[in-house]
């Protein structure tokens, strides 16, 4: 997918050696990308119950307005483990929202909050950064440990054309995973699987599970 998935809309980059058509036809699509990645973000709130308190972990620059757009009650604590990129997040966040966002900088595998601290976990690009099966498994249970109901996690999966069409290098190096694998996961982690949300169903290879807390 060439656009990133959980940023708000920027103004065009203009790239050298590109014609005004391309470069209308590149906005173009980063637009449609953008809105088609809002509307499956709020779709997967939804099929969560559209929880109250949410933990954005790790969250991007310019990455809170799906979360806060569809709830004027929702709060957000938004969480990275680096300060800079935490900081390039909250600068970029639209005053309307920001008595709604409380930041902390914390990892991924040692969350700095209680037990059952969030009614949810939005991690759009936490997994997709950990290639090794034992390290996801860490950072699922933590999930499980700080969410009280559910979590949304978009992850890369196979039984696409996007997949099928990536050689193995470029599979293993874009951590593509297979749907049985990374679901066996989740329920190794005490989660049951509320259902998901593709991006483009049959043509791209990211996918929003919803996974539903086991008491």
């Amino acid at each position: 997918m060439s656009s990133h998935p959980h940023s708000t809309p920027q103004r065009p980059h203009i790239e050298v050696g590109k014609t005004p058509a391309g470069r209308m036809l590149s906005s173009m699509t980063q637009r449609v990308a953008q809105w088609r990645a809002g509307q499956l973000i709020n779709s997967a709130l939804k099929l969560a119950g559209e929880p109250s308190l949410v933990l954005d972990l790790p969250c991007a620059a310019d990455g809170l307005w799906p979360l806060l757009s569809t709830s004027e009650s929702r709060v957000v604590i938004a969480a990275n483990p680096h300060a800079e990129h935490l900081a390039a997040a909250l600068a970029g966040l639209h005053t309307t929202f920001s008595h709604r966002v409380h930041p902390l900088q914390t990892s991924l595998f040692a969350i700095d909050l209680g037990a059952n601290a969030v009614d949810c976990i939005f991690s759009l690009h936490g997994l997709q950064q950990i290639d090794d099966p034992l390290r996801r498994m860490l950072v699922l249970r933590e999930f499980n440990r700080v969410t009280r109901d559910c979590v949304i996690v978009s992850v890369w999966v196979d039984g696409n054309l996007q997949a099928a069409r990536q050689t193995p290098l470029s599979r293993r190096n874009s951590q593509v995973h297979t749907r049985a694998q990374i679901e066996r996961e989740f329920t190794a982690a005490g989660f049951h699987i509320s259902g998901h949300r593709d991006f483009m169903p049959g043509l791209a290879m990211q996918r929003l599970y919803v996974l539903r807390k086991l008491s």
